[in-house]
């Protein structure tokens, strides 16, 4: 055989399916195989030539290759590699004078061929010095012991070494040597010292101008610090040991850095570390900055401790309570403590309709474990110099000193939403008893809470079994057991079954015998009287009982002895009235009055009610005299309300006759008042070609309004009819609830000489606003119509004299 290939191996993917796989070289023995797996995390495996579910088989074709057939399928992201081993043996023994066969010979050549190649393989994956470089020495003496945790590199003179004494420690660092002294001095040239031989407890660390190959580095050492909007954290510093990395400390800058006399001082708070320092140790210094503060969420205030409804000062802020959880007011400054002025926007933080207006949440901006929050429930005072907030405590941890700086963060909640709409009506409740049905009829107790009937066809139904307790675990069989106590020869009571959720499913039955009481369960004697539905096993029902009253003797002649009658049908009053005392009424089912009768001495008038065929509104009317007024009285200040409330209302009257509202029926004087409630309109129209006539003087009440910060401000709505007694000079802002064909009508008096501005929604003749009186005791009257757009004059009376 030859060896015409350099191939040694061979490396497919798996795909969870695929077994067999080929080798393309040749081999001397199928133990001079190798079968590696390598998992998608790296993990090898090497596999045997066997029949178990982890191994393989092998079929060898010559000089060509073969194939190995895995047990088990490789699966995705596995990599199978078929590598050739040859035994490192020579078995070939020639001896002297015996025959020298050309086949044996070049087995023997062929094996030291594959050898050579396998060991070419591993050379190929080696790590080499290049033909055209030198290396005094590839070997390194150190032992286990002191390489350990330590990089391979190469020494000064290019040569494989384990010492790491040169390896800097990576990021922003420098390289200087320990010292165990702990004064506050100069450590010495390129050396570093702490004020405390316990590093854990250093707060001070102190760093030579140069570092150890003699390079000035105060520059960047005195850098330190120059994070100014993190003062207690500004960055990082670690030492690490330079010939080792398990020997390490960090702190974190927490002050100024301070440019000693060939030195610097770092003020330190300890972090973490690991191992220790002796002297002479070579160290590596590294930084790391911290990022600035962020922005201080909400507003900068500082915190007061006075309870005083006062300014709290300058930039503070002050509750009217030391015990948070008890403080209903808030007192915050007008200015913030930069100074800058947010009395326009805290006096917003109440204008929510909602009955909770806004959250304010208030932290100490040095201990976010210090904080205090509320709810805001009414709106903003505007005080002298400062707001007052009227709020509700929500949650609070510790406490606030004087001068505190906080963050005063306000979240607004949205406005009150419209009314929804009236949700689905829910499931009925059970009546009577809450059980469950049982659809064995064997007459046992079926369990906790069950009541069942002998028969399954509920109208031949002549017992119920019920449990002496109901679903909830209430003893019921005392009332069970009472229901037969009437002595009634026909019904003693009636039982209703209703299931849950369902009142069109459910069996009436009368009580027709006695209860029995059984062992854990009663029986009772009934005769089905009506059912509708099927009752299913497992089914939740409403057991309601109403009992029967007691046989009565002889003739009834009246109902004075029955305190609780009741009929049996309809009350026919057989062409005859029925006679009520005065202030006596009828009872709704619940037992309140809803009707209540009172009489007058002599009537002759009374109420007639009239039912109507489809399409026609029945009739309440007044009846007796010729001409009888109806008269509908509300109590006290009660009011006489028509209408549904889901649909408009209308008052109308029958036929082509006119509606009157009049007061006192026309003898006495009274008004006449048409308002309404919603923030709706009040239309008055006519039909056809009908106008609206007054007969009498209509009005318009005239209502003040006033200057607040030079400017007016006017609800056209409520005010249309509007005087203005001066006080300052002002502006007549934009005017509220402006509606298309509005007319609104000012009246100016002034006391003292003051100038009068207009909100550019004025439109005077050729743009251009009339020059005001401006003289004291003076009147300008204007009268102004809204065009949808502006309000325009229609009529001015200037310069009049006040009486």
């Amino acid at each position: 055989m030859t060896v015409t290939t350099t191939t040694i191996k061979n490396s497919y993917s798996g795909n969870g399916s695929t077994t067999a796989f080929a080798y393309t070289f040749p081999i001397n023995a199928t133990d001079e195989i190798t079968v590696i797996e390598r998992s998608a995390t790296g993990t090898e495996t090497v596999k045997s030539e066997g029949s178990g579910s982890t191994n393989y088989g092998i079929s060898d074709n010559g000089a060509s290759g073969g194939t190995v057939t895995m047990v088990t399928a490789p699966a995705s992201g596995t990599t199978l590699v078929i590598r050739r081993n040859t035994n490192l043996t020579q078995e070939t023994d020639y001896v002297a004078n015996d025959p020298f066969p050309a086949e044996t010979h070049e087995d023997a050549l062929d094996k030291l061929n594959m050898q050579t190649q396998e060991l070419q393989e591993e050379l190929d994956r080696s790590f080499k010095v290049s033909r055209s470089n030198t290396i005094t020495s590839s070997e390194f003496t150190d032992s286990a012991t002191d390489r350990a945790s330590k990089t391979l590199g190469f020494d000064s003179d290019g040569n494989l070494t384990t010492v790491s004494d040169f390896l800097p420690a990576g990021g922003d660092a420098a390289q200087f040597t320990y010292s165990t002294t702990t004064t506050d001095s100069d450590p010495g040239s390129g050396k570093i010292r702490f004020n405390n031989a316990t590093l854990s407890s250093a707060t001070i660390a102190y760093v030579d101008d140069a570092e150890q190959n003699g390079t000035d580095i105060s520059a960047w050492v005195q850098s330190f610090d120059d994070v100014t909007g993190n003062a207690t954290n500004r960055g990082r510093i670690r030492l690490t040991k330079s010939n080792t990395l398990d020997v390490w400390h960090v702190w974190k800058i927490s002050g100024a850095v301070t440019d000693a006399s060939g030195y610097t001082k770092l003020a330190l708070t300890y972090i973490d570390g690991s191992g220790s320092l002796a002297d002479e140790d070579k160290v590596f210094l590294s930084f790391v900055p911290s990022g600035e503060d962020g922005a201080i969420p909400g507003y900068y205030y500082k915190f007061d401790t006075g309870t005083s409804d006062a300014d709290p000062g300058s930039g503070e802020i002050a509750f009217n309570n030391g015990t948070y959880a008890s403080a209903t007011e808030i007192y915050i400054d007008d200015a913030d403590a930069n100074g800058a002025t947010t009395q326009v926007d805290t006096a917003t933080w109440g204008s929510s309709t909602s009955t909770i207006k806004g959250f304010l949440h208030i932290v100490d901006i040095n201990d976010s474990t210090t904080y205090a929050r509320f709810k805001i429930t009414a709106a903003v005072s505007d005080e002298s110099g400062y707001n007052k907030i009227t709020v509700a405590h929500l949650a609070s941890n510790n406490t606030f000193s004087s001068a505190d700086e906080l963050s005063v963060h306000f979240t607004r909640t949205g406005l009150k939403g419209d009314t929804g709409s009236t949700g689905s009506l829910g499931n009925q409740g059970v009546a009577g008893l809450a059980m469950t049905w049982e659809t064995t009829t064997t007459d046992a107790d079926q369990g906790a809470g069950k009541i069942s009937a002998n028969n399954g066809t509920i109208s031949s139904a002549t017992v119920l079994y019920l449990d002496d307790v109901d679903d909830a675990g209430a003893d019921i069989s005392t009332f069970v057991q009472s229901w037969d106590d009437a002595s009634n020869s026909v019904a003693r009571g009636f039982v209703r079954i209703e299931k849950e959720g369902t009142a069109s499913t459910f069996a009436l039955f009368k009580v027709s015998g006695s209860v029995t009481d059984a062992s854990g369960y009663s029986k009772v004697a009934v005769t089905h009287i009506v059912s509708s539905g099927t009752l299913s096993d497992g089914d939740g029902v409403g057991v309601h009982f109403t009992q029967s009253g007691a046989d009565g003797s002889g003739d009834m002649s009246d109902l004075v002895d029955d305190t609780s009658p009741q009929l049996g049908g309809d009350l026919d009053t057989n062409s005859h009235n029925i006679t009520i005392d005065d202030a006596h009424f009828i009872k709704d089912e619940n037992g309140n009055e809803q009707v209540i009768f009172q009489t007058t001495g002599s009537a002759v008038n009374e109420l007639e009610i009239t039912n109507a065929a489809t399409g026609n509104p029945p009739i309440l009317g007044a009846s007796g005299e010729t001409n009888v007024d109806l008269h509908v009285k509300p109590k006290g200040t009660g009011k006489t309300i028509i209408g549904t409330g889901a649909a408009a209302a209308t008052l109308t009257t029958s036929g082509t006759h006119d509606l009157v509202l009049d007061t006192n029926k026309g003898t006495n004087s009274g008004n006449i008042t048409i308002t309404d409630g919603a923030n709706g309109h009040i239309d008055i129209s006519t039909n056809g070609t009908g106008t609206i006539k007054f007969n009498d003087m209509a009005y318009i009440p005239q209502q003040a309004i006033t200057s607040t910060s030079n400017a007016v401000a006017w609800d056209a709505q409520a005010k249309p009819n509007a005087y203005h007694l001066t006080t300052e000079n002002t502006t007549f802002s934009a005017p509220s609830n402006a509606v298309e064909g509005a007319f609104i009508c000012l009246e100016i008096n002034y006391n003292g000489s003051h100038t009068i501005a207009w909100n550019t929604v004025f439109e005077f003749a050729a743009s251009t606003a009339p020059t005001a009186t401006s003289s004291d005791g003076k009147t300008d009257i204007l009268v102004f119509r809204y065009n949808n757009a502006v309000w325009q004059e229609v009529g001015r009376t200037l310069n009049l004299s006040e009486s």
